[in-house]
């Protein structure tokens, strides 16, 4: 190891100064780049203890950057479950310096409300509790004065910052964003500022926030079953016990001393780590980590609970209701993170499910014995788990699912499984590995999942090569000795559920200013940046297009980074067109060829490292591989030998048929595909895709043949290849030609369907009953066709009202006053250049608040505030993601044809720039507004318990039509 300080950085660190709390103490480089490691990764550890991993990606002009504690839900204290994801969301609140513009006037309300709270805490009769929750508004009120809310969230979006978000479980809270490289520094004194002195300020409102958030959870039907068998398969420890989310009684009972008590303990450099992967330069970044964050200071540890938990010695059943479809969810204690049967564990749950070949994926979905099945782990730091899962056919009984489940592990135990799979799964994870490195976000989750386990860089890196050594013995061994005793059995039944949610608590309305700016974040604002200009894409040099004169437009992109191509072929003839394409997409995932059997197809493509799949949406039908340009000529000939000579079993169709008619059945009880549902009937009536879905009459007497020509008249038609890859386009042109059976001119598509909303003269209220804590509440209308000439503005609307954290939507709805835990809007413009606009608005919140939320958000849709400030951070993040939002090169093809279908024949960005540069404005955004959303007739669709929902009150939003599921879907 060896000591690095801070003298070629000097001028750097005297233009970070003003912004950091201390200067800078020093660092080690705890080690280089390994020479086997693709990531390069260079790990660092300042003089506090904080630990930093970087890996240098230069394909974009951006960084991502996470910052996490060792600490989670695990770490809960008893009495207060929850606590650490309290405090994921209170670290965006600010600090002593941003979020405030006088925190010395704010401090002794919030330390007032602070002692109320651990008043309220410690009381258990109900008067005195309300007596104290009153007092708490009270204060709260005037506290709320000095806030600048959601500064954080702004400053970032001025910064050009997406993706900022967090998340919490069992032994981690993690903190994320995504910036342009230039803003390095100022991300560093941000994130600095925010660790070393928090406050909690708002409490109250992200309190009801966090009751959403549970109330949502509350209504999750893989929630109900997951959370049911781990406390089953972990009695004691925390695992188990102890939901992130925490309980519901914890929740309604909040204590900020504890929240700070769980800040001193484990939100201290020597527990926590920085993760950044893009366009940096190590030194560089190091010298300004180190100014910025050597200021933190380090504590001892507390010492870490542990918890004797034995596993379960023989089969144990759990059974939840919920009106879903029935549900199967077993589980099995396996070995911790690190430990030496770690990676055969790991082959074991491959060699059930990779997607592909696994014993679960053939045995069970391909030969349809179940509707669905699958598996996954879930590794800890304490112990391990392997799940598996499967839902029921037609006429078969959970039990029958569960030995079906048992019978894979059973065989694998055997070891009657195929000598090839073992080296397919390794190839499989090498490819993976090579995606990965085009990822920021996977090359940070690569290393801290290592940090959080403790695990050293060396250990993890060589994942692969241990992977590599698994044998077929070690599989059978961990096979019989972690999945022979006790497991857990869990039923998810289908039947009715109480539906309990966090009821809110007596809030004050808190009347915020979102255009208020700390001293603080005008400083980081206007620190110095290295100018960056936008990179637009060419033809010639991004990508190459080639007409082949027969109907095929080929679309290419050299890949630059590794040898993984994707591939697609796309044909302008979707469901709009054609009813039967999903389900002959869906018949051709379980076909075989004239030459190979269906499992033996499967196994084919696992072999080569290709992953296959078939799909139709409204508008195309599109059939993708993923692979090695080594197996490209084989993967494509595979995949038209496919299309063309397709064999299936008739058990097979028959079965897809009876399945496919189940699932309706179970679409008609789960609470998204129900608003998904009303929300397009709401929209198109009889042209929703919902009712258009072929009745079951017509299902029930489809042929393999009727399903397969729908195919052969798709890959007949005139259609549009992608790949990018190492290849040459002439390479790849050859092989399509010569492999593809229509050598002469293809087919022409039918014109394209354009579905548009309906246009009542007044507003419509639309409401589906579910039983449910939240109602999903949907607000649309449709706009004018697409018209490009009208995108500065759309884009500006957008990212003034409704984009992200720091949008008006997420503002008031959320912030403000705590209506939603999901809130959101856009404007979306047309597909093309004779699709309709429509505007988006959603918020999912506690059922009897629907009215309140409704009334608020129509409220911003009619009479938007016009706000300059707020205004320029919008055309300031929206110039900055122009400037430093170059596509990555996967992206390119996708982008280019979407300008393509909306008659855009190069890229339009530089002409929308300039105009958003030039003639933005507030006026401009308002404008749009007027003309284009204000006092338009609404659709308004409800999913939910019209128990609990005011339905008199609703009358007021328009006109109510209570609807039955037998409206919105077909039979």
């Amino acid at each position: 190891m060896r000591m690095r300080f801070l003298v070629r950085f000097s001028l750097l660190l005297a233009l970070a100064a003003p912004f950091c709390l201390a200067a800078a103490a020093g660092w080690q480089e705890v080690a280089g780049p390994l020479p086997d490691d693709p990531l390069g990764v260079r790990r660092f550890r300042l003089d506090n203890g904080l630990e930093v991993y970087l890996s240098e990606n230069h394909d974009t002009p951006r960084f991502y950057a996470e910052i996490a504690v060792r600490a989670g839900s695990k770490d809960d204290p008893d009495d207060s479950t929850g606590l650490a994801h309290y405090m994921e969301h209170l670290l965006f609140k600010g600090s002593e310096r941003l979020g405030t513009v006088d925190f010395s006037a704010e401090k002794p309300l919030l330390d007032k409300i602070e002692a109320l709270y651990e008043e309220h805490f410690r009381e258990r009769d109900p008067a005195r509790r309300a007596a104290l929750y009153r007092q708490i508004n009270e204060v709260s009120v005037e506290a709320a004065k000095f806030a600048a809310p959601n500064e954080l969230d702004r400053l970032y979006r001025a910064l050009g910052g997406r993706a900022l978000n967090a998340h919490t479980w069992h032994e981690e809270v993690v903190y994320k964003i995504d910036l342009p490289s230039n803003m390095l520094r100022q991300w560093a004194a941000i994130e600095a500022d925010r660790f070393a002195r928090p406050v909690f300020r708002l409490f109250q409102t992200e309190l009801e926030t966090v009751y959403e958030e549970m109330n949502r959870a509350l209504d999750n039907k893989n929630r109900v079953i997951q959370l049911a068998v781990n406390a089953a398969l972990f009695k004691k420890h925390p695992y188990g016990q102890k939901p992130t989310l925490g309980t519901v009684e914890d929740l309604k009972n909040p204590s900020l001393r504890n929240l700070h008590e769980f800040y001193r303990a484990w939100y201290v450099p020597n527990n926590m780590a920085i993760f950044i992967s893009g366009d940096i330069d190590a030194g560089e970044t190091m010298a300004v980590i180190d100014e910025c964050f050597s200021s933190l200071e380090p504590r001892e540890l507390p010492e870490r609970a542990t918890w004797d938990d034995p596993a379960p010695q023989a089969r144990e059943e759990v059974r939840v209701p919920y009106q879903a479809e029935e549900f199967v969810l077993l589980a099995f204690r396996t070995a911790p993170r690190g430990h030496p049967d770690a990676e055969a564990l790991m082959m074991v749950d491959m060699l059930l499910d990779n997607a592909s070949a696994g014993l679960i994926n053939i045995n069970l979905n391909q030969r349809q014995a179940v509707l669905q099945a699958g598996a996954f782990p879930q590794p800890m730091n304490d112990h391990g788990a392997q799940y598996l899962y499967g839902i029921p056919k037609p006429g078969q009984t959970m039990e029958e699912v569960e030995r079906l489940l048992l019978d894979q592990l059973d065989l694998i135990k055997r070891g009657e499984f195929g000598d090839w799979l073992i080296p397919a799964i390794i190839n499989d994870y090498k490819r993976n590995e090579k995606t990965g490195l085009e990822s920021d976000v996977s090359r940070v989750d690569a290393m801290r999942s290592a940090w959080i386990a403790f695990e050293p860089w060396e250990r993890a890196s060589a994942l692969i090569e241990r992977m590599g050594k698994v044998t077929r013995e070690d599989v059978i061994r961990v096979a019989n000795e972690y999945f022979s005793g006790g497991y857990v059995a869990g039923f998810r039944e289908d039947a009715p559920r109480p539906s309990p949610q966090v009821e809110k608590p007596p809030l004050a309305v808190i009347e915020i200013d979102g255009t208020r700016l700390s001293p603080f974040a005008a400083e980081i604002m206007a620190m110095p940046a290295k100018p960056m200009e936008p990179r637009y894409i060419r033809e010639g040099r991004d990508y190459a297009r080639r007409e082949d004169g027969r109907g095929v437009t080929y679309y290419h992109v050299q890949n630059p980074m590794n040898d993984v191509f994707s591939f697609s072929i796309a044909v302008e003839r979707g469901g709009n067109n054609d009813p039967l394409s999903g389900i002959a997409a869906r018949l051709m995932q379980l076909s075989g060829t004239k030459s190979l059997a269906a499992e033996a197809l499967q196994q084919e493509w696992y072999k080569l490292g290709t992953t296959f799949s078939v799909g139709a949406d409204d508008y195309e039908t599109f059939f993708s591989l993923t692979g090695l340009d080594a197996n490209f000529e084989a993967s494509v000939a595979l995949l038209m030998d496919l299309a063309w000579n397709p064999a299936v079993e008739p058990e097979a169709l028959e079965q897809l048929k009876a399945n496919l008619l189940r699932q309706r059945e179970d679409a008609r009880k789960d609470m998204a595909t129900m608003a998904e549902a009303l929300v397009q009937f709401h929209r198109y009536g009889e042209d929703s895709p919902f009712r258009r879905m072929p009745p079951a009459d017509r299902v029930r007497a489809l042929t393999a043949e009727e399903l397969q020509g729908v195919i052969r008249t798709a890959m007949a038609s005139r259609q549009s290849v992608s790949y990018t890859g190492t290849l040459s386009l002439e390479r790849v042109m050859d092989t399509v030609r010569r492999l593809h059976p229509v050598k002469g001119l293809l087919d022409d598509t039918p014109p394209p369907v354009y579905r548009r909303v309906r246009a009542p003269e007044t507003a419509q209220v639309w409401t589906l009953q579910r039983e449910a804590a939240q109602a999903h509440v949907q607000i649309e209308f449709g706009g004018g066709l697409y018209d490009p000439e009208r995108s500065p503005e759309v884009q500006l609307y957008n990212s003034y009202f409704a984009d992200g954290m720091a949008g008006i939507v997420f503002q008031e709805l959320r912030e403000a006053r705590a209506l939603a835990y999901m809130a959101g809007a856009r404007y979306n413009v047309g597909r093309a250049r004779r699709d309709q606009d429509i505007m988006l608005g959603v918020i999912q919140t506690q059922a009897d608040k629907t009215t309140d939320a409704l009334a608020a958000f129509v409220d911003l849709l009619d009479n938007m505030p016009l706000e300059q400030a707020r205004f320029d951070a919008a055309k300031e993040g929206l110039v900055t993601s122009y400037r430093t939002g170059k596509i990555g090169f996967r992206g390119v093809i996708g982008t280019v044809r979407g300008w393509e279908r909306r008659e855009l024949l190069s890229d339009p960005r530089p002409g929308w720039y300039q105009a958003i540069l030039d003639r933005g404005s507030l006026e401009m955004v308002s404008g749009f507004q007027q003309e284009a959303i204000a006092n338009r007739p609404k659709l308004i669709s409800i999913v939910g318990d019209r128990a609990r929902i005011p339905m008199e009150a609703l009358k007021a939003f328009g006109e109510i039509r209570e609807l039955t599921l037998d409206d919105v879907f077909i039979e």
